[in-house]
């Protein structure tokens, strides 16, 4: 604990952030959706799977993705100006592993190998096979320590929606949800 120094002259308790492992421990206890995220431009096609999405508003349609600073698809979402999120179905887990990099050898234009990939109006990759396609086009960033947060206006769906139940990841593995 830390003492901090109010500007009346008293001091409050001001408690110290939580250690990274017991943070990282906790948070694989909060299941999330498996999705992946992908963009491209010009030069490339990346993407990644991840968790960290959030609906922000329905009118209009808005999501939040979260994405590290380091992950290739960062720069290239910044450089294209738009984004997918896909939601995997059960029977997407090796769709989700590509993209995770848990495959040896499979990184960039090689993680769109699998699945039924098509291209957006926006010139996004979108999961045709996925349980639903949001095609985004980016209308704000806002830096969050090692990460970007991208805020993006839905723009197209694709997609089965609704055709089997999803694949999420809990405690450090994948499950399929029916």
């Amino acid at each position: 604990m830390l003492n901090a120094v109010q500007s009346n002259g008293t001091a409050t308790v001001v408690p110290e952030i939580v250690a990274t492992a017991d943070f990282c421990k906790a948070m694989r206890q909060l299941a999330g959706a498996c999705v992946v995220i992908a963009s491209a431009d010009e030069r490339e096609r990346a993407g990644l799977t991840a968790t960290a999405v959030c609906s922000i508003t329905a009118d209009p349609p808005r999501l939040l993705i979260c994405v590290n600073r380091n992950v290739r698809a960062n720069e290239v979402i910044k450089r294209a100006g738009a984004f997918s999120i896909n939601v995997l179905a059960a029977d997407q887990e090796a769709v989700a592993k590509r993209f995770a990099g848990m495959l040896e050898g499979v990184f960039g234009e090689a993680r769109f190998a699998d699945g039924a990939w098509q291209t957006g109006a926006t010139g996004v990759p979108l999961l045709g096979d996925a349980l639903v396609g949001f095609e985004c086009r980016l209308v704000e960033l806002i830096p969050a320590s090692t990460h970007d947060m991208f805020i993006g206006e839905v723009v197209g769906l694709a997609g089965q929606q609704g055709a089997s139940g999803p694949l999420v990841y809990f405690n450090s593995q994948f499950a399929a949800l029916k």
